[in-house]
């Protein structure tokens, strides 16, 4: 199960090509115009089953480079491919050199799957009792039937536990142990990325403890540093050994450490605790972003500027393409009146382009 070796060359590898002073990678970054930057850090959705011809010249006008599909954008395989294909030549019609799309899935099995004729054939709960090897089976089964259709990265595994209070997550973690599940999340992702299907652990620091599913409102999680460290973190640090192209930011808020501020939005759970702690440097994505617009009055292009200027890569919204260069142009002003640092900006398209080079999405 190395998949990570597959095509010669580890994620964590192209991510240190990418942002090495000097490399001709990061000359590529620095030649981008900032609106070209920018495009590469939101992902939105589609409203149909093929692209519109003002969905076409938006990507390409705002240099838009990531999609979400949705139940609404399938309705069989040689349809999908049709679509994704679609969203790859309007990706890579908007720059030069031409840079694709990553195009992502909720394809987690049991209740979050958006191509029900698609695997995983069996929810995390199930794969749990069944062992990594037949985890890392379903994993692989999925990884092939997205890739082979166009979609190049899975918005799974969850790397929750089943915890209390709540057992928000009990239909969808693999279970309570947090090694056991490590090893879990693991062989899925690892099962993904032998075909070049991005892995994406979710929903860090995790969201075993929290009051409620962020999606219903505002989420709290009460417990210790340690706890969440030694117990939560766990799954987490078996998906970054394992080198996943992505990690999902969660909406709750940690009280006892980084306080009342949703995670997402929280520099301290970005910087401190994913890159510093867990030694992460892939890319790391929000949770979908409508779900915090609480904390910003309902003002959803807000929250994707917040995320951003965090230490997020990837301000990942349920709206669609108006909706995107809205977002993008609230990030992009932000760097000209000085409140998001450019590099900030430079940091996170470096990531993402890394990611899409293991992914077949940008150069070769």
């Amino acid at each position: 199960m190395r998949s990570r070796f597959v095509y010669g060359i580890t994620i964590g590898m192209l991510v240190v090509a990418m942002t090495a002073p000097g490399s001709p990678a990061h000359s590529a970054v620095d030649a981008m115009t900032l609106r070209e930057k920018v495009g590469q850090l939101v992902m939105f959705s589609v409203g149909g089953r093929s692209l519109t011809e003002h969905e076409r010249d938006v990507m390409r006008r705002e240099h838009l480079g990531a999609v979400i599909l949705l139940d609404r954008n399938y309705r069989n395989r040689d349809q999908l491919e049709r679509l994704t294909t679609q969203i790859q030549n309007a990706a890579r019609g908007g720059t030069d050199p031409p840079i694709g799309a990553l195009i992502a899935v909720d394809q987690e099995g049991g209740i979050v799957k958006r191509f029900e004729d698609m695997p995983p054939w069996y929810s995390a709960p199930e794969m749990g009792r069944r062992g990594t090897s037949f985890t890392y089976e379903q994993g692989r089964k999925t990884g092939k039937a997205l890739r082979g259709a166009g979609v190049n990265m899975n918005l799974a595994p969850v790397a929750d536990l089943d915890l209390p209070p709540k057992h928000v997550m009990r239909e969808r973690a693999f279970g309570s142990r947090p090694r056991r599940v490590g090893r879990l999340v693991r062989a899925f992702g690892t099962g993904l990325q032998r075909h070049r299907v991005v892995a994406t652990a979710k929903h860090f620091p995790g969201l075993g403890g929290a009051t409620q599913n962020t999606d219903d409102g505002a989420s709290y999680v009460s417990r210790s540093k340690r706890k969440l460290r030694r117990v939560d973190g766990k799954p987490f640090r078996f998906a970054v050994r394992a080198e996943f192209g992505s990690i999902m930011v969660s909406h709750a808020m940690y009280v006892k450490d980084g306080g009342r501020i949703p995670a997402s939005m929280s520099r301290h759970i970005v910087e401190d605790r994913l890159r510093r702690d867990l030694g992460y440097d892939g890319v790391a994505v929000s949770d979908a972003l409508e779900a915090v617009t609480w904390r910003f009055d309902g003002d959803l292009v807000r929250a994707c500027k917040t995320t951003i200027d965090a230490g997020v890569d990837l301000a990942l919204i349920m709206g669609g393409i108006d909706t995107a260069a809205r977002c993008a142009d609230a990030i992009r002003r932000a760097v000209l009146n000085g409140e998001i640092p450019e590099r900030r900006v430079d940091e996170a398209v470096a990531r993402v382009l890394a990611l899409k080079t293991w992914a077949g999405a940008f150069g070769g």
